[in-house]
Formats: structure tokens, C-alpha cells, sequence
């Protein structure tokens, strides 16, 4: 009989996949919520205008595509409330994460047109140096900004990718 020789095989897959699931899960406390680092967050709340490192023109699929150019020198603006974060950029309202050690992320899209038009998805992942909120000092961040888009034309979907470096000094 041969089936004996594929449980061997099974057990070793259910176990890696098991230990990766582990290792992706983000860290929670005894509830199941993501931990929140409260009064020890970040300071990051502010205005940061963003610049772009290096070339931060669109590649000639998102051109295609009529998508906006990027948002160089326009304010990311963050709210914090414990680290939870709320946030805009280019009237995009974005929602994410701030840890303590000043890493944060915030991911966002606006509303869909009604044209059935250009899907967009922004995500921000950066890390906070400087003071605090309250004007004790500079705050900067330094990240990867990326712009997901997608548009519908007849049966077919297009796409493009953007990421680009950016910092930000508060203001």
C-alpha cells in the first residue's frame, strides 16, 4: 500500500504552514486585539509635507491610466489616539497603526467614482524620529509610499504599481 509514505509529507507542510501563520500574526494581548502602546505611542501627530527620493515621476502604465502624479510636497496630515491613527493625504482618509518605537503604517482609498473610474489604494509605512507633538521639536518620518490603481476598460482590468521612498519633516 502507499498512502503510508504521503502523512509524513502532510505533517511537514501543516507544520510549516502553521509556524509562518504564527510568525505573520501580529502581536496581541490576552483578548486577541493588536496591543496599543497608549500614552508611550509616538508623538507623530502633525502636518508632514512629503518629498520624494529620487525619481518620483509615474511609470508609463499608471500615465495610461490617467493616475494623478504623485503627492510631492503635500501635507500627510496624522491624528493619533493611542496608537491608533487617523490620517489624510490629497483628501485620501487614511487609518493605521504607530508603535512606540515610532514604526507606523496607515492604509487607505477614496471612494469609488461612480463612473465606474480609476481605483486607487494607498499604503504608508514609516518610521518617527524627533520631539514631541506639542512643538518641543523637529518630528520627521522616512518611508515607502505606495499607490495601487486599477481601471476598468470594456472586459479587461489595467494596473499599475507605485512605490517610492519618501520623507517628511514636520511642520
Amino acid at each position: 500500500m502507499n498512502t503510508g509514505r504521503f502523512i509524513p509529507l502532510a505533517a511537514v507542510t501543516t507544520a510549516l504552514v502553521s509556524s509562518t501563520v504564527l510568525l505573520l500574526a501580529p502581536a496581541c494581548g490576552d483578548d486577541g486585539a493588536a496591543q496599543d502602546c497608549g500614552e508611550e505611542c509616538a508623538p507623530v501627530e502633525g502636518a508632514y509635507p512629503l518629498a520624494f527620493r529620487g525619481d518620483a515621476g509615474l511609470p508609463p502604465e499608471c500615465v495610461n491610466l490617467n493616475v494623478p502624479a504623485l503627492p510631492e510636497g503635500k501635507d500627510l496630515r496624522l491624528m493619533r489616539d493611542g496608537g491608533t491613527l487617523t490620517g489624510s493625504l490629497e483628501g485620501v482618509a487614511l487609518r493605521g497603526q504607530v508603535s512606540a518605537t515610532g514604526d507606523l503604517s496607515l492604509t487607505g482609498a477614496p471612494l469609488p467614482s461612480a463612473d465606474g473610474g480609476l481605483t486607487t489604494f494607498l499604503s504608508l509605512t514609516a518610521s518617527f524620529t524627533g520631539g514631541p507633538a506639542d512643538g518641543g521639536g523637529d518630528g520627521s518620518l522616512s518611508g515607502i509610499f505606495t499607490g495601487n490603481f486599477s481601471r476598468l476598460n470594456g472586459g479587461t482590468s489595467q494596473r499599475c504599481f507605485v512605490t517610492r521612498p519618501f520623507t517628511a519633516t514636520r511642520r
